[in-house]
């Protein structure tokens, strides 16, 4: 077990890292999930999905409550770990950092005269259905959107760039994902999980935080994390490893179950060590 001083969190993306990226299936993890609920540590979602999505999944993987962060860390959904002691707990607050979907709609109103491009406000449910093969459901809960904004771009990639600059103007960012570019404020999932991290941290213990990824979009949160770790994907190591890092061998839920246990033999290794090294003199 952990030393009585340090506390683990762990934070992770979703699609490629603990759900399979071609079935979505969680199930390889399920006993890892458990362990570490067992253990109290902390499981810090950490993905582009909204909270209207997020809180359906992790209601599923056995996180409802808990704190998660969406929109690839444009919004913040505090949970029940703020609960013991604080007695103005956020419990269900969402926090927005970076800008407001509505802040980020009016802004690309103003452009539209200018440049070619299709939000899913401008989509609609039919059109974000016919553009990602979502049912009807799902696809109401991926435009229920709090601070970012996805986009179809139509226009040449010049214009992109000028757009890319106006978007600057007004504290904007553009970012390429699979299908869709996303407009958001100057945020990250490594700048929100800093702000977890903060707040979940006790006074009296030290916070060690590991994060999971698969693609450049998580770098940002590995970077930030003591012990980055990377899944591979049908392609190879999409994202960078620092040492002490860990890299799964297998793909998906199974390669983070692999990793995570991985990890947690490491720090029950060190622990034990520090309770078996001879006191100072």
């Amino acid at each position: 077990m952990l030393p009585n001083s340090t506390r683990l969190i762990l934070f992770t993306d979703l699609d490629g890292c603990l759900l399979n990226k071609h079935d979505y299936d969680w199930s390889p993890a399920a006993e890892t999930l458990q362990i570490l609920s067992t253990r109290r540590i902390p499981v810090i979602l950490n993905s582009s999905k909204t909270v209207a999505e997020m809180t359906q999944l992790a209601s599923e993987l056995g996180l409802a409550g808990k704190t998660f962060i969406s929109e690839n860390g444009s919004v913040i959904r505090w949970g029940d770990e703020l609960e013991k002691g604080k007695s103005d707990s956020p419990t269900g607050e969402i926090e927005v950092i970076g800008a407001s979907r509505d802040d980020i709609l009016s802004v690309l109103k103003q452009l539209k005269a200018k440049y070619r491009f299709r939000s899913f406000a401008d989509l609609g449910v039919d059109g974000v259905m016919d553009e990602t093969q979502l049912s009807r459901d799902k696809a109401r809960l991926a435009i229920a959107r709090q601070g970012t904004e996805p986009l179809l771009w139509d226009d040449s990639d010049e214009q992109r760039t000028k757009f890319e600059q106006a978007l600057d103007t007004h504290q904007l960012t553009l970012t390429r994902g699979g299908r869709f570019w996303h407009v958001a404020g100057k945020t990250s999932k490594g700048v929100a999980m800093q702000r977890v991290a903060q707040r979940l941290s006790h006074p009296d213990t030290n916070t060690l935080t590991a994060a999971i990824g698969d693609s450049p979009i998580d770098q940002s949160m590995l970077d930030q994390a003591d012990v980055p770790i990377g899944i591979p994907t049908p392609s190879g190591l999409g994202v960078n490893i620092a040492s002490p890092g860990i890299v799964a061998k297998q793909q998906g839920a199974a390669g983070w179950a692999e990793a995570v246990t991985q990890l947690l033999s490491r720090l029950d290794a060190a622990a034990s060590a520090t309770q078996n090294s001879p006191p100072l003199v």
